[in-house]
């Protein structure tokens, strides 16, 4: 089982030219204090040789002609081992009787000095292994669950995602007592304390030593984890801490579902569809809309991802349906939407800010037209809207939040209403939708991009079928389509599938449908690892809002 990895990235450390010299740790990436028998990595362009690994039991002095000395703040030099040289950048270990303070890193080839740097040897300086060898994302560990009947399951805390990389493998917190092996360096030095935080909260260290299989790897058991941390959902950041010095933050996923699954959470205090989902400061609300009654709503729920819970909080300043929700800077906004169930004359032109601190609505400039059954998007801290129910169908205009105005732009070259839309590198994707005011109006599975530098439209491989009254996000650069009316074959109207476009390859996946499948919601939101779609109706036409909350731990990267 491969339990740790090396990068050779350059990523995030700058432009290098010749006889400069960086030095990271292997584990985190991060400039900073080294300590002894710490692995780290030297980043040069003096560096050119082809790659090599070190062989042998024994690490190597030199390879290539390539080697690294530290010069310690007592004036000593000691050589640095190595296992292995690529790409401009060459993995060391800090030698182990290297003194603390001032020194210097001084790296030598073919025979002369070629580049220098200062750092500072420190006791610890704490790193965490990444399964993507960034830094970052999910640790490079394993999960040990203890059962009551003595049985003990161990599984990797990384998963590979479909398309590339890595996610976060969900674990259970309730199986047992549950402890989290984590591989680091820069550690075993610790002499008064060491500490784990997960989620911002304390959790217990069984211990942090040399893990002993490979020089400089160590080994932090955290654990068992509190059994209060069982109703904590979504992913989790754990930190450790190593007298005072703290390491990368790396991710967990507490909880199923697992990658590529589906799963519930606690379910809405009202009924509804027709309404709009948005997210603020890492909690999701549920604007407006209508229950079964389809009497239009101010009301707002208001949902807490990691206590799975709802409460209703401020009202909208007026009830609406069919409205578009977006958020920018801290910021959540509510656009347009209808006030009555329908008639052009009940279209609004609105925009209402929320304020998730005071709690407290605002009103802000109005759109250039008035439309419900549109979609939002947000690229570079502004808001894009498309579409909307006739005559408003190709009506695209984008609001900047900081400005207070809004820009009209190219129609949208496809019009609709009831679509989805998302921003994916900068440019706004707008998918599906139906043509006409009415569920059994005709759909499209038209696919049309919009590129903001460009200020023009382009086409993109349609979906695999039209679908209307659709909703849809990004989550790791991949577009995900949901549900959606109109579909004549099935008893309830609806489409249960759930199709993912991938930008890069201009290419659609079909993934497992939704258990339940919905229509009339319009936006989702992917937060701590899960895609979260509230409510929504359970059967076409607009009387069937339900209180069903279904989630989706993607599992597929599209980068």
């Amino acid at each position: 089982m491969k339990l740790w990895r090396f990068a050779l990235v350059l990523a995030g450390l700058g432009c290098l030219h010749a006889q400069t010299l960086s030095v990271v740790s292997a584990a985190s990436f991060e400039r900073g204090a080294l300590a002894p028998d710490m692995i780290a990595i030297g980043i040069s362009a003096a560096i050119t040789a082809v790659p090599a690994e070190a062989t042998g039991s024994a690490l190597p002095g030199a390879l290539l002609g390539y080697s690294i000395t530290i010069r310690d703040s007592q004036g000593k030099d000691a050589p640095a081992p190595l296992f292995s040289i690529a790409n401009g950048q060459i993995k060391f270990l800090v030698p182990g009787g290297v003194a603390e303070g001032n020194a210097t890193v001084m790296l030598r080839g073919q025979e002369r000095e070629l580049a220098t740097v200062n750092v500072r040897i420190a006791p610890v300086a704490p790193g965490i292994f990444t399964a993507n060898a960034l830094g970052s994302g999910a640790p490079s560990g394993l999960v040990l669950i203890e059962g009551a009947d003595g049985s003990r399951t161990i599984a990797e805390l990384f998963q590979r995602a479909s398309g590339e990389g890595f996610l976060p493998r969900p674990f259970s917190l309730s199986g047992g007592q549950v402890y989290l092996l984590l591989f680091a360096t820069g550690i075993r030095g610790w002499r008064s304390e060491i500490a784990a935080a997960l989620g911002g909260k304390p959790v217990p260290v069984a211990g942090a030593a040399a893990q002993g299989t490979y020089a400089g790897l160590d080994q932090v058991n955290v654990g068992p984890l509190p059994s209060d941390l069982a109703d904590r959902r979504g992913e989790l950041d754990i930190v450790v801490t190593a007298d005072g010095a703290a390491s990368n933050r790396v991710t967990v996923a507490c909880n199923p579902p697992g990658l590529g699954e589906w799963g519930t959470r606690a379910q809405l205090l009202d009924a509804n569809s027709e309404m709009a989902v948005g997210e603020a400061g890492g909690k999701i609300f549920v604007l407006g809309g209508y229950p079964s009654n389809r009497q239009t709503q101010a009301t707002v729920q208001l949902y807490d991802p990691v206590d799975d819970r709802w409460e209703m909080t401020t009202p909208m300043p007026i009830a609406l349906n069919h409205n578009m929700a977006a958020t920018v800077n801290g910021k959540l906004y509510m656009i347009g939407g209808q006030t009555t169930d329908a008639g052009a004359g009940n279209f609004s032109d609105r925009v209402f800010e929320y304020d998730p601190g005071a709690r407290e609505w605002r009103e802000r400039s109005r759109m250039p037209t008035a439309r419900g059954a549109g979609v939002a998007a947000v690229a570079d801290s502004k808001i894009y809207v498309a579409g909307g129910r006739p005559p408003r169908g190709a009506d695209f205009a984008v609001y900047d939040p900081q400005a207070d105005s809004w820009r009209t732009l190219p129609d949208l070259p496809t019009a609709r209403n009831h679509l989805a839309a998302a921003a994916i590198g900068g440019r706004i994707y707008v998918v599906g939708g139906r043509f006409e005011a009415g569920f059994q109006s005709p759909q499209t599975n038209v696919v049309e991009v919009y590129d903001p530098a460009a200020n023009s439209w382009s086409t993109r491989s349609p979906m695999p079928k039209p679908r209307g009254g659709i909703n849809g996000l990004e989550a790791y650069g991949c577009l995900h389509v949901f549900g959606g009316e109109g579909n004549a074959g099935a008893p309830n109207g609806l489409h249960p599938e759930h199709d993912v476009y991938n930008p890069v390859t201009n290419a659609w996946t079909s993934l497992p449908s939704m258990p339940v499948p919905v229509h009339g919601v319009t936006g989702a939101v992917f937060l701590n690892g899960l895609i979260y779609l509230p409510g929504g109706g359970t059967s076409q036409g607009g009387s069937s809002g339900g209180l069903q909350h279904q989630v989706y731990r993607p599992g597929m990267v599209c980068r």
